[in-house]
């Protein structure tokens, strides 16, 4: 592949990165609860790994199969809809979960209120969500015990 083919594949790939985050999507936004902390939602992460504590479960056509795992999003309310918990914003959240019967567009969000309300929202960087706890960052450490008796020497 010579030099410009390489040149124009790689504008591509950067223009499809950014049309993907910056791009807006309009749905319902609804509530599965407070207890949506991580740990217990399909993509199984580790509760407030990024720094980000609250999390949203993912319509089943964006939720691509665990490729929304981990992803950041900004949710706006739109202003319409019915119930108690109206939907303002900005809202910060990680996908952590997938909502099966929702549609393209909507998200469940892991905070205690009711309601079905219209919102609008977009995938983000997380590091521009403002607030992110100190205990989040993008690493993970495990102490491994080492059992000597296991251990060959060749």
């Amino acid at each position: 592949m010579n030099f410009q083919a390489k040149n124009r594949m790689m504008m591509m790939m950067i223009m499809i990165i950014t049309t993907t985050l910056n791009q807006a999507f309009d749905g319902d936004g609804t509530f599965y609860g407070a207890g949506g902390n991580g740990a217990n939602g399909a993509c199984m992460l580790p509760p407030g790994f990024n720094g980000v504590d609250t999390t949203v479960a993912m319509n089943h056509v964006q939720f691509e199969n665990g490729a929304a795992c981990g992803r950041c999003v900004r949710i706006t309310g739109n202003g319409g809809g019915a119930g108690m918990t109206p939907i303002l914003g900005p809202l910060y959240g990680t996908v952590d979960n997938e909502c099966p019967e929702c549609k393209h567009g909507d998200i469940d969000l892991g905070l205690a209120g009711d309601g079905r309300w219209n919102i609008n929202w977009e995938y983000i960087s997380c590091n521009e969500i403002p607030h992110r706890s100190l205990r989040g960052n993008r690493f993970s450490f495990m102490e491994k015990k080492l059992n000597l008796a296991w251990w060959k020497w060749y």
